[in-house]
């Protein structure tokens, strides 16, 4: 296959994941359908069958752009920086209102009822403590936080704490002061627990 080929089903993606996570966080996952994101970025809602064969498959790709995103951002704190503001970073999206945390409580409470969804989400959360594993390994060998015990689950903490800093900031709407109980937990975990 030519590479311009290749190229443009990558931009064609990617430009498709864009549209879509706008539109889940406008209209929510329930109610944003396929052919919401292809009125979007302007295309058939066939053309986004061509890489997506349904929703929640899209919804998979979306929530690995973001994971790309913030491991990115982690790599950075691997040489400098504060580790507990850089992880609090993670979920600036949800504290800048870009993001909107009730898209995510909407999928875990339709995760009771269609498998592909629960299924998607429990594939997201074994990702993200993958990556989030990796990243305190790769922290403890640069001597950038202290050894830790248990580093699965101590990354399993990481992630709940963002998920409760995320609800806390959803439920009281007070950006600095759930930012700053992130940041003071996550520097207990990694200075003294774990």
């Amino acid at each position: 296959m030519p590479k311009v080929l290749v190229e443009y089903k990558d931009q064609a993606r990617s430009r498709i994941v864009d549209a879509a996570r706008k539109v889940f966080h406008r209209k929510g996952f329930r109610t944003a359908t396929m052919e919401d994101i292809a009125k979007e970025i302007g295309v058939s809602k066939g053309a986004i069958y061509l890489y997506f064969p349904t929703k929640t498959a899209l919804l998979a790709h979306v929530q690995e752009r973001s994971r790309d995103r913030v491991v990115a951002a982690w790599a950075r704190l691997l040489d400098s920086g504060d580790v507990a503001e850089g992880i609090a970073h993670s979920i600036d999206e949800i504290f800048s209102g870009e993001a909107d945390p009730g898209v995510w409580h909407e999928l875990v409470a339709e995760a009771a009822a269609d498998p592909e969804i629960r299924r998607a989400l429990h594939d997201d959360h074994e990702q993200d403590l993958a990556a989030m594993t990796q990243f305190l390994d790769r922290l403890v060998a640069r001597r950038r936080v202290r050894k830790l015990r248990d580093t699965a689950t101590v990354a399993a903490i990481i992630l709940g704490l963002l998920h409760a800093a995320a609800l806390d900031y959803m439920l009281r709407g007070q950006v600095e002061e759930s930012r700053r109980t992130l940041v003071r937990e996550l520097r207990y975990l990694l200075e003294k627990g774990g």
